[in-house]
């Protein structure tokens, strides 16, 4: 578990706050929303009908509404609906991972639009994102805790992850998540499902976890 959470910092490339160029700010703003937008979950615990949702808030700026849903199987793999902000209005990515997490197929439209296939196993696969800053030098490092937190009028108990990567010039960048057994997109068995992340400016909530869900962007037929 805490390989996954490095890897979230890792991957997109870690930056350092406070000033700056227009331009080290930008990728630092794309960074912090990349990451308070991601989750880790395993795959091979996910059940038909689990959903999350969460409000994240940047610092003077306004919320948005982000979820995550396992709505559908194939054989032995599960379909997943992320809900995003799109301009106006709202976007659907919709992927179809097998147990492991491996991304076997994606999709994207509005809400009950008609979708375009973005990505298919076999064919050409899309370039990894590029890091954001390099983060190879950081030295890695991540420790649990127990903690008893309340998001949106109820209470959990919850395992404290911070994670945390130093760079030979002592810039740092920290992110914190809470985790809870009540909670469905569980990271996993001993841990459970994201309640909150604190993440630079950034804060993200659990607005509800359920077992409803519904798809919203249907795959035409083959």
């Amino acid at each position: 578990m805490k390989k996954l959470l490095l890897a979230l910092l890792v991957t997109a490339g870690c930056s350092s706050g406070g000033g700056g160029s227009a331009d080290e700010k930008s990728a630092e703003t794309e960074f912090e929303t990349k990451i308070a937008t991601s989750i880790a979950f395993d795959a091979s615990l996910l059940r038909v009908g689990d959903r999350v949702v969460y409000l994240v808030k940047r610092m003077g700026e306004d919320s948005q509404r982000f979820s995550w849903s396992a709505v559908s199987e194939e054989g032995t793999a599960v379909w997943i609906e992320n809900n995003v902000p799109n301009m106006a209005g709202r976007l659907v990515w919709k992927a179809k991972l097998d147990r492991s997490g491996k991304l076997l197929e994606q999709w994207g439209g509005e809400p009950g639009g008609v979708p375009a296939r973005r990505y298919a196993a076999g064919n050409n696969a899309p370039e990894p994102p590029k890091p954001v800053r390099d983060s190879s030098t950081a030295n890695a490092d991540s420790k649990e805790e127990p903690d008893r937190i309340t998001v949106g009028g109820r209470s959990y108990d919850c395992t404290r992850v911070t994670t945390t990567l130093t760079y030979p010039d002592r810039r740092k960048s920290t992110m914190i998540n809470w985790f809870s057994k009540d909670v469905p997109f569980a990271a996993s068995k001993t841990l459970g499902g994201l309640v909150k992340r604190q993440f630079g400016r950034l804060t993200m909530e659990l607005i509800s976890g359920d077992h409803n869900a519904k798809p919203e962007l249907l795959i035409p037929p083959k």
